[in-house]
């Protein structure tokens, strides 16, 4: 059999210290090889209707213990407008407010589908547990303040991880909206039992704390260079949110993966310059992969004067199957998700 199930089961059976254990057990199955990965492969086209282009995007991965593989697909509509000074991308599968992503999960010990799961829920969680991971090995032992830019499911996640993993004292936010920024201090207080602070520029939320991430939507920078500290890790969502000079800036620079993925793209010179100015191709050579230190390559922080970046430039295809699986066996465990037939994906035909 195979399991669907909804981010309704996801939220019931997900928790940030699980996903944080599964995604490092991942990549130390990386760094040895009993795991790989397929890049990021994106394929667009401006046949969308009422929006700009269409995207379909998958990432893949596939471990030897547990035997599994899992690809996660988008199909959406992205758009662009202009907000705050800034560009922001929304997205939608049909219409606005629906959204398609699935993680389809396989047990490569008999070739069988096994699950269909949702990634709404996944993709904030596993996002955040990877900047968790670089977090434990790249912040200062004794980090105990957050700077946050954004005030969204990413800032959630992200302040999570990071008071797992570090005795996280006090958080200070900063997002456009006052409300949306007071509204996250007032839960994250409540749910973490720390301060969170909203203050009233992203240069006050940047500076003077040990930990600093921007968790936006934006589609430029939103982070100034001259805002590095002595000691700081920062880290990001997207490559766009910090230009490639905070890689100069920082005294040493990480990555999740050294190969940004690929792009195809439908259209003439004008579609595909317009994607690509998105979506620059962020620059991987001045920086370690994150792989690299908790395979025991690197050593990762080694002064608590370095100042250390690193850009969350997404290992979605281990992040997806360590996660993918554990959701699955919790449902299993608990007997959650609908069951669809395996059946409906096989045939006696030879293919």
């Amino acid at each position: 059999m195979a399991l669907l199930i909804d981010n309704d089961v996801v939220d019931r059976v997900l928790d940030m210290p699980d996903a944080l254990g599964a995604i490092e057990s991942g990549l130390e199955q990386l760094a040895r090889g009993d795991a790989v990965i397929h890049p990021r492969t994106g394929m667009w086209s401006p046949t969308a209707a009422d929006g700009d282009f269409y995207l379909w995007s998958c990432q893949l991965g596939m471990l030897r213990s547990p035997p599994r593989l899992a690809i996660r697909f988008k199909s959406e509509v992205l758009t662009w407008t202009e907000r705050d000074g800034g560009v922001i991308q929304e997205k939608h599968n049909v219409e606005p407010g629906t959204y398609m992503g699935v993680v389809q999960l396989f047990d490569t010990s008999t070739g069988a589908l096994i699950g269909f799961i949702h990634d709404g829920l996944i993709q904030h969680v596993r996002t955040g547990a990877l900047a968790g991971i670089a977090c434990k090995y790249l912040a200062r032992e004794d980090a105990h303040t957050v700077g946050l830019l954004g005030s969204g499911g990413m800032a959630e996640s992200y302040l999570r991880a990071f008071s797992l993993v570090r005795d996280v004292t006090e958080a200070r936010v900063f997002s456009p909206t006052a409300a949306h920024r007071e509204g996250f201090a007032e839960s994250m207080a409540a749910e973490l039992g720390i301060e969170v602070v909203p203050v009233e520029s992203a240069e006050a939320a940047m500076t003077g704390v040990d930990i600093a991430a921007t968790c936006t939507s934006s589609l430029t920078p939103v982070y100034d260079p001259d805002w590095t500290e002595p000691g700081q890790f920062i880290t990001n969502v997207t490559p766009v949110e910090t230009p490639d000079e905070v890689l100069e800036a920082a005294d040493r620079t990480y990555v999740s993966k050294a190969d940004p993925g690929f792009d195809y793209i439908i259209g003439d010179e004008a579609d595909r310059a317009r994607v690509k100015g998105f979506y620059p191709t962020p620059r991987s050579d001045l920086a370690t992969p994150i792989v690299d230190v908790v395979g025991g390559d690197d050593p990762g922080r080694t002064d608590d004067d370095e100042t250390i970046f690193y850009s969350n430039i997404s290992l979605g295809g281990i992040q997806f199957v360590t996660i993918g699986n554990l959701v699955y066996e919790r449902a299993v465990e608990n007997g959650y998700g609908t069951v669809v037939p395996l059946a409906w994906f096989q045939q006696s035909v030879k293919s």
